[in-house]
């Protein structure tokens, strides 16, 4: 039977989603616990990869075990077995042979915060202490022009065989006096690209770079400017929608 689970994970305390060897990954810990359950080896896809330190509120993941199982007793299964930096939130059973966790998904939604008050250690695993302020009218006016399909080469890293997306909406918003939030939905992100936007909205927002280079960077696709990635800690995959 195949089962379609919604999880939530601190990835602080996790080496990222995908499987490694002698390391505490999210995929790894559900393919032991799926495996004990099934007595026989279960693997496990998802929605996509996060890397070492992002968080998930709603990761999508499958996999098929040869006895059916109550969905309810499954996930509450999971729940007990797995370590308290994990949870299951729902769990289903899918009918569709040809469904599968990340090619069958339509968007993915994803949230960035900045802290801009005072350092907080507390919350240093959870938001990017920035610490600075930042112009949020100057992040909306850049946002807009990253929006829509492009050649997002220069916000990748790594090679691949192409570049080419398209970014549903970008909201940027204060959810509190020193929080800013950034929610980036699209269909498809490559490595690092959700935090090299944010990265360079940062830049913006700080009043380092303006527009222009910004228009630089989406039509001649190459770094017009150097950066680096945001911080993983500050970022979290919201929603999967199919």
């Amino acid at each position: 039977m195949k089962y379609l689970i919604t999880v939530s994970y601190d990835g602080s305390k996790y080496w990222g989603l995908q499987k490694l060897k002698n390391k505490l990954t999210v995929q790894g810990e559900l393919e032991q616990i799926l495996t004990k359950l099934n007595e026989k080896h279960v693997s496990v896809k998802c929605s996509g990869r996060t890397d070492r330190g992002v968080h998930a509120l709603c990761q999508k993941c499958h996999f098929e075990i040869e006895k059916k199982t109550n969905p309810y007793r499954l996930r509450y299964y999971l729940n007990r077995a797995s370590s308290p930096y994990l949870y299951i939130k729902d769990c289903t059973e899918i009918n569709d042979e040809n469904f599968h966790a990340r090619f069958s998904v339509r968007s993915k939604t994803y949230l960035y915060k900045i802290n801009t008050g005072e350092y907080d250690p507390i919350k240093s695993d959870y938001v990017y202490n920035y610490n600075k302020k930042l112009d949020i009218d100057l992040m909306k006016k850049a946002s807009v022009l990253i929006e829509g399909g492009h050649d997002f080469k220069a916000f990748v890293c790594g090679k691949h065989k192409t570049y080419d997306s398209i970014i549903d909406y970008i909201k940027i918003y204060s959810s509190d006096e020193n929080t800013i939030e950034i929610e980036i939905k699209g269909k498809a992100f490559y490595t690092y690209m959700v935090r090299n936007i944010v990265s360079i909205l940062i830049l913006v927002g700080s009043k380092k770079i303006n527009n222009c280079t910004v228009k630089k960077l989406l039509e001649k696709k190459e770094r017009a400017v150097e950066y680096s990635p945001a911080p993983a800690c500050g970022l979290y995959l919201k929603e999967i929608l199919y």
